[in-house]
């Protein structure tokens, strides 16, 4: 499964959207605290184009003191929260998304605290935002995907189901939505199903690695080792730097009992990105 972590805005549509939330302010006469104010959102956007993060934090956190219940500064509060993510502060984040949402509850932060959940694995609380912004607007094709991902983590598979064909109803040609119900079928007891629809999935894009690997976990499992590695070394031939395609090809050297070949390729994917927490539960099973 693709890693399900919402990608962070470009710079330019930050600053776009931090304009245009303030448009109330700069559209009628202003008071001396609003000129403060307008003048302290200027400068955080020069540091955010020039992606000076501690800068950006201080100014923030100066500006949202001039007028704390401003709602304006749910703006501020979602880019603050974006900084510390980006520094590896997940609680201050969740804390910035949090007092975003207690001034203005729209789909952009909520969205940005679920995927926060998501990156600290509270499933839980991931799917009640998703949830949250359903309610506000329920065709959220972003919010539909992740709330299935998470029903399908959760076992909860009608549920699952159910938002991943409702995003195909609303975008049939959303490749993730049909990767995850081919996935959510593979769990669901449906292998049949899951399997055409892979195979669809292959030949409608034939370039895209992770399909073939996703085809070749599911032939691992069938202990169908010959078509599991048959994918994996078109996958590697389509994406020869993919950490997930050593990945993948070590659990199937581990299933074929070739200990010394998935260690390389576990060495071959931690040096091309794959993380200890990913590469460890194989290593342990090499060394037993």
């Amino acid at each position: 499964m693709t890693k399900v972590i919402r990608h962070p805005s470009s710079v330019v549509r930050r600053l776009l959207s931090v304009v245009c939330c303030l448009l109330s302010v700069v559209c009628c006469p202003l008071s001396s605290q609003a000129q403060l104010y307008e003048q302290s959102v200027k400068q955080i956007i020069e540091a955010l184009a020039a992606d000076s993060l501690e800068r950006a934090e201080v100014l923030i956190l100066q500006t949202t003191r001039l007028d704390p219940m401003r709602e304006s500064n749910a703006v501020l509060y979602r880019y603050l929260g974006g900084i510390y993510q980006r520094q590896g502060q997940s609680e201050k984040a969740l804390d910035a998304y949090s007092k975003g949402i207690g001034l203005l509850p729209g789909a952009d932060l909520l969205l940005d605290r679920a995927s926060l959940y998501l990156q600290m694995n509270d499933l839980e609380r991931a799917g009640a935002d998703y949830s949250s912004v359903l309610e506000l607007s329920p065709d959220d094709e972003e919010a539909l995907f992740f709330r299935a991902y998470v029903f399908s983590s959760l076992r909860r598979y009608r549920e699952a189901r159910a938002d991943y064909e409702r995003l195909l109803e609303l975008n049939p040609q959303h490749e993730d939505g049909r990767l995850g119900l081919a996935l959510l079928n593979n769990k669901d007891g449906r292998p049949r199903e899951a399997m055409e629809q892979l195979d669809a999935l292959v030949q409608f894009f034939p370039t895209h690695a992770r399909h073939l690997l996703a085809r070749a976990d599911i032939y691992l499992e069938r202990r169908a080792y010959e078509e599991a590695m048959r994918d994996v070394r078109r996958a590697m031939e389509l994406e020869p730097e993919n950490p997930e395609c050593y990945l993948t090809r070590a659990s199937l050297y581990l299933a074929m009992k070739k200990k010394k070949l998935a260690q390389q390729d576990c060495k071959t994917a931690f040096r091309l990105g794959a993380s200890a927490e990913q590469v460890a539960p194989l290593l342990g099973e090499i060394g037993n």
